[in-house]
């Protein structure tokens, strides 16, 4: 029992060791993955690339400027996060739950993160290029001069987002509930809002209107557009008998 209990946590010494040798240029000839709880967890500066922290509980924890490219995380809990700097380039975040994390400058070009919860996160300056993110939830989230060419976030909530100086060139936000949204400064060249309905939101000063694709989208009395932009108001949706009836 002594000598199995010395293995045990030898394998573990070396696991945990692993991400610095890598830090530091050594090759990890292996993908380690941990899919148990590290809550608070101070993971900063390490080199995770490749891991499989799927289902893993890691809210609070700290991976500022971590290497995470290509990481599988589908399902996992990174609320409360910092993960400031860290690079995240095609990682795997589907249905994961960022909600409150700080991802000021982290780099996630091409996540999948779709169904991801991004609540009330901190995403200055973050860049999604040719994100996957259909469904996510960037609800009351701070994306200001945040990084979205291509990415596709057709049917995300919005509601209240803050994504003023943000460059949205060619992305797609199809359906999405932009309810409260503010893009104040945005540059939107090619993107699709098709069917949006902007509700007390702030498009002032949008750059790139005349190529955006607003079919079917329209405004509240209270939205404000840049002179270039003109949409209809929303009409109000109405209750069927039936419903009316069951209330």
């Amino acid at each position: 029992m002594i000598r199995a209990g010395f293995a045990l946590v030898s394998m573990l010494a070396i696991a945990v060791s692993a991400p610095d040798a890598s830090a530091q240029g050594q090759a990890v000839a292996w993908s380690p993955g941990y899919a148990g709880a590290c809550g608070k967890c101070d993971l900063s500066g390490r080199n995770l690339t490749g891991w499989d922290l799927t289902g893993g509980n890691y809210a609070g924890a700290n991976f500022e400027y971590s290497f995470m490219r290509s990481i599988e995380a589908g399902n996992a809990n990174f609320e409360q996060a910092k993960v400031t700097g860290a690079d995240m380039r095609g990682a795997i975040l589907t249905s994961a739950k960022l909600s409150g994390a700080i991802l000021s400058n982290a780099r996630l070009q091409g996540v999948r993160a779709t169904g991801a919860e991004f609540r009330n996160a901190t995403m200055q300056g973050t860049s999604l290029q040719g994100a996957l993110l259909v469904g996510a939830n960037f609800a009351s989230s701070d994306m200001s001069s945040a990084r979205l060419d291509t990415a596709d976030l057709s049917g995300a909530n919005m509601t209240g987002t803050w994504l003023n100086d943000g460059i949205l060139t060619g992305a797609i936000f199809n359906g999405a509930n932009m309810t409260g949204v503010s893009l104040n400064n945005a540059r939107v060249d090619g993107a699709s809002f098709k069917d949006v309905r902007f509700i007390d939101a702030d498009l002032s000063h949008m750059a790139g209107v005349e190529t955006a694709d607003f079919t079917g989208a329209c405004m509240s009395l209270s939205t404000r557009l840049p002179q270039e932009l003109s949409l209809p108001l929303c009409s109000i949706p109405t209750l069927s008998p039936a419903l009316i009836a069951a209330q």
